[in-house]
């Protein structure tokens, strides 16, 4: 694999990761390494659908 593909990877892994940390959901980055990006993607998809839908429940209510 080129440079810049693993460097994107690499980067594409640690937004990933930072952000599931921010989420309090995990705590441990060394785990979180050992996952693929489609794993960490889809996890950090899978929280921001919960969290869409908990804004939505506990959101304001329209007159």
């Amino acid at each position: 694999m080129g440079k810049l593909m693993r460097t994107a990877i690499t980067r594409q892994k640690r937004f990933y990761i930072d952000r599931l940390l921010q989420t309090g959901l995990f705590h441990d980055s060394a785990a979180l390494q050992q996952w693929t990006v489609s794993e960490l993607q889809s996890e950090y998809e899978r929280h921001r659908i919960r969290k869409k839908k908990q804004g939505d429940e506990h959101g304001p209510k329209s007159s």
